[in-house]
Formats: C-alpha cells, structure tokens, sequence
C-alpha cells in the first residue's frame, strides 16, 4: 500500500476510535510493525495525530471527556509504566494498609507489590487478583462495575472505601495541569477517586510523562507536586517543581 493510502487509514481510523493500537494499524494496512511506526513518526510531527507508545491517539483541541478501554492503555507506555511502579513500592513497607486505585499504571505496581504483610483495598477486579496471586490479602468495594476501566464506583462504592484509613494511597490520572490538577474523564470515578484520596495518610499520583498539559472533564484533586510520580518531566513548567521522577 502506498504511504498516501496508509496515512488515509491511519489517520481515519484514530479520528474514529480516538485511540488505536500499532497492531490494529498493522492488520489494517497489511504493513509491518516497522513501517507503521514510521508513519506514526511523521504524522505526529505533521501534526495529524499524537503518537504515544503502543498506538496512537486523536488530536483534540478541547477537553478530552474520552475514555480508552483497560486493553487500549494496557499498550501504552508500559516501561514508564514500571518505572513509576518501582519507584512507587520503594514508599511501601511491610504490613501496611494501601489503596490502589482501578487504573493501569496502579495495575504495574499491583504487578511489583511484593511486599509482605501488606493488605490491599482496591475498586480493581484485575488488581485484586493480581495481589492475591502474590500472597497477599486484598479486598474489593462493592459498587457499580464500569467494564471499560475495570472500575468499581458509585455511592455504594464510596460508602465502602470511607470505612478505611489507608497508610499509602495510589491512584491514576489522565490528566495533569497546573490550574486543573489531577483530572479523569468520568464523574462518578472522579468521585470514587476524591473520596479514597482523602481516606489516606499519604497518596501518590502515578501518571505518566505525556499526562502533563492534558485536561479531561473532571479534576478530582488539586495538583500537588509531592504526591505525583512520573518517568520524565516533559515540561518547562514542571521542572522546578518537587515531582518524584523515575526514569525507565
């Protein structure tokens, strides 16, 4: 297929999915993984979509009130990914209560937590299941089940987790912003989020470096330097700040 042809592709399929992986754009132009990430190069510098690791997401200029499924942010930036959650365990000690929050980059840590003694509460089927191959004692709130971020929420849910004071506290983010803060793109797991942060003695943010600068419809917490983990930096902004860095 000719470059023309498979940008055509490309660039409708994002605007239609908003995000799509490097190996549905495989199957789709019939091309190799090599080539597509070329193109991805170049449509990015073009302008025409945002290439991050794993695929590729829609140019929006307006707030983002999208949400990927788990399956699609499973595949993006994964080594940033375990590079916060290494940095994230090293604040876990033995036989502490901790939150983790539904979330893929909270899933990375859930992957290292081999800390004994610890006792995991989550709103996470997959998290859950994830700490108790490993060992370890968690328990699920109850709530409503949102299947396309493996979240459980609602009043029912935030009733469950407020019963607890958590030691440690992490959670996800799709957003990162100075005016904004923390930002998620649905009401009712900014709520869940909001209440589970302020039930712990410490909480920590895991976002990864191209969450900055990006603001989705609901913040669910003021931004706090001290409480984000991320793997780099990306923006003059933030430089100066006391951000926990971890690099890949």
């Amino acid at each position: 297929m000719l470059k023309e042809a498979r940008f055509s592709k490309i660039i409708d399929a994002v605007n239609t999915h908003k995000y799509v992986s490097v190996h549905s754009l495989m199957a789709l132009t019939s091309s190799s993984e090599s080539t597509i990430r070329a193109d991805l190069i170049e449509l990015d510098h073009q302008g025409k979509l945002i290439r991050l690791r794993g695929g590729a997401q829609a140019i929006n200029d307006e707030t983002l009130s999208y949400e990927l499924s788990v399956e699609q942010k499973m595949e993006i930036q994964s080594g940033a990914k375990k590079a916060i959650a290494m940095k994230a365990l090293t604040f876990i000690r033995p036989k502490t209560l901790i939150y983790l929050d539904a979330g893929t980059s909270t899933y990375a840590l859930a992957e290292e937590l081999n800390v004994p003694g610890v006792t995991v509460v989550t709103n996470s089927f997959l998290i859950a299941r994830k700490v108790m191959s490993q060992g370890l004692k968690a328990y699920v709130v109850g709530g409503e089940i949102k299947l396309s971020t493996d979240a459980l929420v609602g009043s029912f849910a935030q009733e469950s987790v407020s019963r607890f004071r958590f030691d440690l506290g992490f959670f996800g983010a799709n957003g990162i912003d100075l005016k904004a803060g923390f930002t998620t793109p649905d009401l009712v797991e900014a709520a869940m989020k909001r209440t589970a942060f302020d039930h712990c003695e410490k909480a920590y943010v895991l976002a990864d470096s191209t969450k900055f600068d990006v603001v989705t419809a609901v913040s669910f917490h003021p931004f706090d330097p001290n409480s984000l983990i991320t793997d780099a930096i990306a923006k003059d902004a933030y430089k100066n700040l006391n951000i926990l860095e971890a690099k890949p």
